[in-house]
């Protein structure tokens, strides 16, 4: 009569093992993002979804730049990436911003979505075309955010000038060149059409006049040299109302050879069927999932795309 009470918590305690063990069989990936912006917001979001959809647990690792995690990813050490493809087929490269430090093992899960780059000047500095540059107080060095340099690079040799004969102002962040020029000390800026910050800094300092991009195929192939990539959008200016051309890249996710084709389909699988969970900036925009790029696609992102009729890529 008393062998249900000995057996009892025999079995709470074996059932209560086995849970535990269930738990800690699921396999958990991490993606690394950039401590802050745009990276980390959508990293995470990407990490919300995968984690409710696939079976999978993916958590967030915020390092100080793609600089920190890409050669985590290359080596196994992290599973995925969310950057930009500029950042990312550097990195596979081992050219520009990775300078003599190639990362082969990369390759890429899936794109999300745009970022579109327009380059303006403040009313007042009356700078409206390309011959104007080297005249306008123009930020220089990056130091902090190297990335800003060859922006301004990849714009300028699409104009098909020398960013070197400009007046240059130097600077370590994108913030701080926002804040000069939102203090009138510099000229020619790049900013995020629409963005919060950018309509703060029209309203500041009595409006801005947005610069062309030229589209042709030379240009946009010269842009590639600090660049890859990138290409021109034509975008709308929600408060005028006018059509802005911009140089625009994707965000992706990227992983590596040494991560599972299981783990890479299943998360690849779960981000397609909560695609809209993950709008973009201006909650219009999907993600794309699947574009041409330079960095070959995971096999595992392959089989999912062929299966759902999204390989290869159209365009």
């Amino acid at each position: 009569m008393n062998l249900p009470r000995i057996v009892c918590p025999a079995l709470a305690v074996a059932f209560s093992w086995a849970a535990s063990a269930a738990a800690s069989a699921q396999t958990v990936v991490g993606i690394g993002t950039a401590q802050a912006g745009a990276t980390l917001q959508f990293g995470t979001a990407v990490a919300k979804v995968v984690s409710e959809r696939s079976g999978i647990q993916m958590r967030t690792q915020a390092l100080s730049s793609t600089n920190q995690y890409a050669p985590r990813v290359n080596d196994g050490e992290l599973e995925f990436g969310f950057a930009n493809i500029i950042e990312t087929t550097f990195a596979r490269r081992g050219e520009g911003l990775f300078e003599g430090r190639p990362a082969p093992n990369l390759r890429m899960a899936f794109t999300m979505f745009p970022l579109p780059v327009a380059f303006l000047t403040s009313k007042k500095s009356g700078i409206t075309e390309a011959k104007q540059f080297p005249t306008a107080r123009t930020p220089i060095a990056f130091n902090s955010q190297k990335l800003g340099d060859y922006l301004f690079r990849g714009y300028f040799a699409n104009q098909n000038l020398r960013y070197e004969d400009v007046r240059g102002v130097p600077v370590t962040t994108l913030p701080k060149m926002w804040e000069l020029f939102g203090q009138g000390e510099l000229d020619l800026i790049f900013s995020i059409i629409n963005g919060a910050v950018t309509k703060e800094l029209e309203v500041k300092i009595g409006g801005v006049h947005y610069l062309p991009v030229d589209e042709s195929p030379a240009a946009v192939e010269r842009m590639q040299k600090y660049l890859p990539g990138s290409y021109v959008t034509t975008d709308k200016h929600l408060t005028t109302g006018n059509m802005v051309k911009n140089i625009a890249y994707d965000f992706v996710v990227f992983t590596s050879t040494k991560v599972s084709d299981e783990t890479v389909y299943k998360v690849v699988k779960a981000v397609y069927e909560g695609r809209n969970e993950l709008k973009s900036y201006n909650s219009e925009l999907l993600p794309k999932l699947v574009t041409k790029t330079e960095v070959e696609y995971h096999p595992g992102a392959i089989k999912f795309f062929t299966e759902v009729g999204l390989w290869p890529p159209k365009g």
